[in-house]
Protein backbone atom coordinates (compact mmCIF):
# COMPACT_ATOMS: atom_id res chain seq x y z
CA UNK A 1 0.00 0.00 0.00
CA UNK A 2 1.48 3.77 -0.89
CA UNK A 3 0.90 6.24 1.30
CA UNK A 4 -0.31 9.38 -0.60
CA UNK A 5 1.79 12.12 -0.35
CA UNK A 6 0.12 15.38 2.21
CA UNK A 7 0.14 18.47 0.97
CA UNK A 8 1.67 20.87 3.56
CA UNK A 9 -0.53 23.97 4.58
CA UNK A 10 0.12 27.33 3.73
CA UNK A 11 0.46 29.72 6.87
CA UNK A 12 -1.93 32.76 6.27
CA UNK A 13 0.04 35.82 5.44
CA UNK A 14 -0.03 38.68 8.41
CA UNK A 15 -0.93 42.01 7.63
CA UNK A 16 -0.57 44.97 9.46
CA UNK A 17 -3.79 47.57 9.56
CA UNK A 18 -1.59 50.29 7.34
CA UNK A 19 -1.32 47.52 4.81
CA UNK A 20 -4.71 45.83 5.39
CA UNK A 21 -5.82 49.68 4.63
CA UNK A 22 -4.04 50.40 1.54
CA UNK A 23 -4.80 46.93 -0.10
CA UNK A 24 -8.72 48.71 0.85
CA UNK A 25 -7.81 51.88 -0.78
CA UNK A 26 -5.70 50.06 -4.01
CA UNK A 27 -8.92 47.77 -4.26
CA UNK A 28 -11.40 50.56 -3.86
CA UNK A 29 -9.39 52.29 -7.02
CA UNK A 30 -9.75 49.27 -8.96
CA UNK A 31 -13.81 49.14 -8.42
CA UNK A 32 -14.22 52.57 -9.31
CA UNK A 33 -12.06 52.10 -13.05
CA UNK A 34 -14.20 48.84 -13.40
CA UNK A 35 -16.68 49.47 -16.38
CA UNK A 36 -20.46 48.51 -16.02
CA UNK A 37 -21.08 44.97 -17.47
CA UNK A 38 -22.01 44.85 -21.55
CA UNK A 39 -24.50 42.11 -21.63
CA UNK A 40 -23.46 41.03 -25.42
CA UNK A 41 -25.37 37.83 -25.02
CA UNK A 42 -28.71 39.51 -23.43
CA UNK A 43 -31.34 40.58 -26.20
CA UNK A 44 -32.17 44.31 -25.99
CA UNK A 45 -35.76 43.57 -25.69
CA UNK A 46 -34.83 41.47 -22.55
CA UNK A 47 -32.56 44.31 -21.28
CA UNK A 48 -34.46 47.34 -21.68
CA UNK A 49 -37.46 46.11 -19.93
CA UNK A 50 -37.88 47.82 -16.42
CA UNK A 51 -37.43 45.67 -12.83
CA UNK A 52 -40.80 45.33 -12.20
CA UNK A 53 -41.80 43.57 -15.38
CA UNK A 54 -42.31 39.75 -14.66
CA UNK A 55 -40.15 38.92 -17.62
CA UNK A 56 -37.10 41.44 -16.81
CA UNK A 57 -33.55 40.11 -16.91
CA UNK A 58 -33.84 40.33 -12.81
CA UNK A 59 -36.87 38.24 -12.39
CA UNK A 60 -35.80 35.49 -14.76
CA UNK A 61 -32.02 35.02 -13.46
CA UNK A 62 -34.39 34.45 -9.53
CA UNK A 63 -35.97 32.04 -11.75
CA UNK A 64 -32.91 30.07 -12.54
CA UNK A 65 -31.98 30.46 -9.36
CA UNK A 66 -34.62 28.86 -8.05
CA UNK A 67 -34.69 26.06 -10.47
CA UNK A 68 -30.89 25.76 -9.82
CA UNK A 69 -31.83 24.85 -6.05
CA UNK A 70 -34.70 22.98 -7.03
CA UNK A 71 -32.89 20.67 -8.88
CA UNK A 72 -29.65 20.43 -6.45
CA UNK A 73 -32.46 18.81 -4.28
CA UNK A 74 -34.38 16.81 -6.34
CA UNK A 75 -30.90 15.36 -7.34
CA UNK A 76 -30.44 14.75 -3.61
CA UNK A 77 -33.83 12.93 -3.44
CA UNK A 78 -32.52 10.74 -6.19
CA UNK A 79 -29.90 9.30 -4.44
CA UNK A 80 -31.06 8.94 -1.18
CA UNK A 81 -31.32 5.08 -0.49
CA UNK A 82 -34.09 5.55 1.81
CA UNK A 83 -36.53 6.00 -0.93
CA UNK A 84 -38.69 3.97 -2.90
CA UNK A 85 -37.41 3.20 -6.20
CA UNK A 86 -40.54 5.07 -7.88
CA UNK A 87 -39.59 7.83 -6.06
CA UNK A 88 -36.17 8.10 -7.36
CA UNK A 89 -37.36 7.89 -10.54
CA UNK A 90 -40.28 10.85 -10.09
CA UNK A 91 -37.31 13.01 -8.93
CA UNK A 92 -34.72 12.50 -11.60
CA UNK A 93 -37.65 13.28 -14.07
CA UNK A 94 -38.74 16.38 -12.00
CA UNK A 95 -35.04 17.39 -11.63
CA UNK A 96 -34.78 16.75 -16.23
CA UNK A 97 -38.38 19.11 -16.75
CA UNK A 98 -36.36 21.96 -14.75
CA UNK A 99 -33.35 21.94 -16.68
CA UNK A 100 -35.36 21.79 -19.50
CA UNK A 101 -37.40 25.05 -18.26
CA UNK A 102 -33.78 26.61 -17.23
CA UNK A 103 -32.75 26.30 -20.99
CA UNK A 104 -36.09 27.98 -21.74
CA UNK A 105 -34.72 30.42 -19.76
CA UNK A 106 -31.68 31.10 -21.19
CA UNK A 107 -33.11 30.80 -24.72
CA UNK A 108 -35.63 33.76 -23.88
CA UNK A 109 -32.38 35.50 -21.74
CA UNK A 110 -30.50 35.29 -25.21
CA UNK A 111 -33.23 35.64 -28.25
CA UNK A 112 -36.14 37.44 -26.44
CA UNK A 113 -38.90 34.72 -27.57
CA UNK A 114 -40.29 32.68 -24.51
CA UNK A 115 -40.48 29.13 -26.46
CA UNK A 116 -42.31 27.47 -23.62
CA UNK A 117 -45.50 26.92 -22.72
CA UNK A 118 -45.68 28.02 -18.70
CA UNK A 119 -43.16 30.76 -17.36
CA UNK A 120 -42.89 31.76 -13.82
CA UNK A 121 -40.91 30.68 -10.50
CA UNK A 122 -42.31 27.36 -10.63
CA UNK A 123 -44.10 27.27 -14.26
CA UNK A 124 -47.21 28.60 -12.70
CA UNK A 125 -48.10 31.09 -15.76
CA UNK A 126 -50.04 29.78 -19.19
CA UNK A 127 -47.82 31.65 -22.11
CA UNK A 128 -50.25 32.82 -24.43
CA UNK A 129 -49.22 32.56 -27.68
CA UNK A 130 -49.16 35.33 -30.37
CA UNK A 131 -49.74 34.89 -33.92
CA UNK A 132 -47.10 36.98 -36.22
CA UNK A 133 -48.42 36.27 -39.73
CA UNK A 134 -51.65 35.16 -40.61
CA UNK A 135 -53.12 32.37 -42.30
CA UNK A 136 -55.98 32.10 -44.70
CA UNK A 137 -58.48 29.85 -46.12
CA UNK A 138 -59.03 29.30 -49.83
CA UNK A 139 -62.03 31.51 -49.88
CA UNK A 140 -59.79 34.35 -48.22
CA UNK A 141 -61.14 34.34 -44.25
CA UNK A 142 -58.32 33.53 -41.99
CA UNK A 143 -57.27 30.59 -40.13
CA UNK A 144 -57.47 30.97 -36.26
CA UNK A 145 -56.40 28.85 -33.39
CA UNK A 146 -58.39 28.79 -29.79
CA UNK A 147 -56.22 30.34 -27.37
CA UNK A 148 -53.92 32.33 -29.47
CA UNK A 149 -53.10 36.32 -29.85
CA UNK A 150 -54.43 37.94 -32.80
CA UNK A 151 -52.77 41.16 -33.80
CA UNK A 152 -55.87 42.37 -36.47
CA UNK A 153 -58.44 41.40 -33.61
CA UNK A 154 -56.18 42.81 -30.88
CA UNK A 155 -57.46 39.70 -28.59
CA UNK A 156 -57.44 35.98 -27.77
CA UNK A 157 -59.35 34.06 -30.25
CA UNK A 158 -61.66 31.79 -27.67
CA UNK A 159 -64.23 28.79 -27.98
CA UNK A 160 -66.72 31.78 -28.54
CA UNK A 161 -65.60 33.23 -30.80
CA UNK A 162 -64.74 29.95 -32.97
CA UNK A 163 -68.19 28.94 -32.68
CA UNK A 164 -69.35 31.77 -34.50
CA UNK A 165 -71.48 33.26 -31.36
CA UNK A 166 -69.88 36.90 -30.87
CA UNK A 167 -69.98 37.94 -34.98
CA UNK A 168 -68.39 41.55 -34.15
CA UNK A 169 -64.86 40.08 -33.92
CA UNK A 170 -65.00 37.58 -37.21
CA UNK A 171 -63.34 39.39 -39.84
CA UNK A 172 -64.21 37.65 -42.95
CA UNK A 173 -62.47 37.75 -46.32
CA UNK A 174 -59.79 40.99 -46.31
CA UNK A 175 -60.86 44.26 -47.93
CA UNK A 176 -57.99 44.50 -50.18
CA UNK A 177 -56.92 41.77 -52.39
CA UNK A 178 -54.43 39.84 -50.88
CA UNK A 179 -51.14 38.09 -53.05
CA UNK A 180 -50.39 34.26 -53.06
CA UNK A 181 -46.73 34.85 -53.85
CA UNK A 182 -44.32 37.67 -52.51
CA UNK A 183 -45.05 39.41 -55.11
CA UNK A 184 -48.21 41.50 -56.50
CA UNK A 185 -48.99 40.90 -60.09
CA UNK A 186 -51.39 43.79 -61.99
CA UNK A 187 -53.10 42.91 -65.46
CA UNK A 188 -51.62 45.19 -67.40
CA UNK A 189 -50.13 43.90 -70.75
CA UNK A 190 -47.46 45.41 -71.80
Amino acid sequence: MVRKKIKPIKKKRKISAEQKEKLRARLAVMRAKKKPPEYKNVSKAVLYLPDDDPYSLKNVKEWIKHNKETISMLNARARNNEMSPKDKQHARIEADNKKAYIRYIEHYIKTGDWIGMFSGQNETKRVVPKCVAMAYHPDGTPKRTVGVFYPDIKMVWTQELDSGQNKEYIVSKPKTPMAKTDKQFSRSLV
